[in-house]
């Protein structure tokens, strides 16, 4: 029996959130790249519900028990639907300028800056998860 690592909770909620933080980092790019554009307003991705991402963690395999129901007492979680659709909303960064552009190229470096650096710590909390199991398997 293969074991699907891509569903275990920990290993999934990573997944999300490193397809999160690269989508946000296209949006923003998008942003520095039209800092010039007249009537322009900068962009941002809606946060991730943690409660929502956590309730998608439902029990997928024996491996993988996740969330799960086991007795009627327990509160029903279904499954969320995830992959890559993330909501994005207005973010002016400032006031518009004279042309109608809502982009401040500092904000936007910011915001890059720490997308990237919550994606290297997601990244390296996926390989630190990935070389525990190697060692729990002998490997």
């Amino acid at each position: 029996m293969a074991l699907d690592l891509s569903s275990m909770p920990l290993l999934s909620m990573l997944k999300e959130r490193m397809g999160w933080l690269s989508a946000r980092q296209n949006v923003l790019a998008q942003n520095v790249a039209n800092a010039d554009t007249p009537g322009y307003t900068a962009r941002d991705l809606k946060p991730l519900n943690f409660e929502d991402i956590l309730k998608g963690t439902t029990r997928s395999s024996e491996f993988s028990p996740g969330l799960a129901t086991t007795d009627a007492r327990h509160i029903s979680l279904k499954p969320t639907s995830q992959g890559g659709d993330y909501a994005d909303q207005n973010s002016p960064d400032v006031e518009a300028n004279p042309t109608g552009n809502t982009v401040s190229l500092e904000s936007e470096m910011i915001r890059v800056s720490d997308t990237q650096a919550e994606y290297q710590a997601a990244s390296n909390l996926y390989a630190k998860a990935i070389d525990m199991m190697k060692t729990a398997i002998g490997h």
